[in-house]
Order: structure tokens, then C-alpha cells, then sequence
């Protein structure tokens, strides 16, 4: 059977081989044309862009004026420190965004766009408009009022799962 296509004729799988539809394989699926999409967007001086740089850029942006420190992004996108971390270096090494010491304590290393960085924020803001448009086309504002109620909720159950340690 094939996941991405009915090119072969087969069914496509919708979940762990039971035929149903499962919230996590639905997720994927979305979360997979979505990145598709975008990729296929990218000239090839973005290439090396990926989606968690875009999302930190944009809050970088949206939170202009406030120090941002790593753990802020680790509460924000509830990613762990090593991703993070990671993340960041490479960010720093594309010339996207700085760490800048702190006056107060040399330890803590405040995150800030560069302009290449805004610049960059700016195209992937419309690329994701422009996606978004594609992605709400034909559904009714009550559906996806409904469809981003379900999904605070889905965060709710897995952010307490997750601190209880199951």
C-alpha cells in the first residue's frame, strides 16, 4: 500500500494499518503538503530555510522591542533545549539572527534579527498568506473556529501528558 499517492491503485493508508483515520497520521499528512508547498515557494537562496526558522523569525519579529532569550522558543513551540540549540547555531551561521550578551548578566544571550533576517521574515510571511488562503479556500469561518478550539485542546491534553511524564 501507499501513503503519499493512489498512483499504484492501492488504497492509501490513513492510519497504523486499522483503516481508520487517526489525528496524529491527519496531522502528518497536513503538516507534510503544507511544508511541500512552501519548499516548492523557495528560490534557491532560501533553500537552507527551514520551517522552524521561519517560525522563529517571525516571533522574533512579533516580539521586537523585549529581550528573547532560547528559553522563551522552548516554551513558545514547546521544543526541548537541544533542538533549540541547535536551531540557533545554524540560524546564526545563515546571518538570520545574533546573540547578544545582556547587560545585566554575560551569562544569558539574548536572540535578535539581523536584516537579512527581516528580510527573509517578510517573503516567508507571504509565502504563508498566500498557503493560508489555499488551506482555508471553501471552509466555513465556524469550521475552522471549531477545527482551532479542537486543536488548543489537543494541546492542553498533551501539554499535561507530557508534564506528568506519561
Amino acid at each position: 500500500m501507499c501513503e503519499d499517492c493512489n498512483n499504484c491503485g492501492e488504497p492509501i493508508l490513513k492510519g497504523p494499518q486499522d483503516g481508520k483515520r487517526h489525528i496524529g497520521a491527519e496531522m502528518r499528512m497536513i503538516s507534510n503538503l503544507i511544508r511541500r508547498r512552501f519548499n516548492s515557494s523557495l528560490n534557491s537562496e532560501d533553500e537552507a530555510i527551514s520551517g522552524s526558522n521561519g517560525w522563529i523569525l517571525g516571533y522574533l519579529v512579533h516580539n521586537d522591542g523585549r529581550d528573547v532569550f532560547q528559553r522563551d522558543l522552548e516554551e513558545e513551540f514547546h521544543v526541548r533545549r537541544a533542538t533549540v540549540s541547535k536551531t540557533i547555531c545554524l540560524m546564526v551561521q545563515k546571518g538570520l539572527i545574533e546573540r547578544q550578551s545582556v547587560p545585566s548578566d554575560a551569562r544569558l544571550k539574548k536572540l535578535v534579527i539581523t536584516e537579512k533576517g527581516r528580510r527573509l521574515n517578510a517573503e516567508i510571511i507571504e509565502r504563508f498568506d498566500a498557503i493560508e488562503r489555499d488551506v482555508v479556500k471553501d471552509i466555513p469561518p465556524d469550521k475552522l473556529e471549531n477545527f482551532f478550539e479542537v486543536c488548543d485542546m489537543i494541546v492542553k491534553n498533551l501539554s499535561e501528558t507530557e508534564e506528568k511524564g506519561i
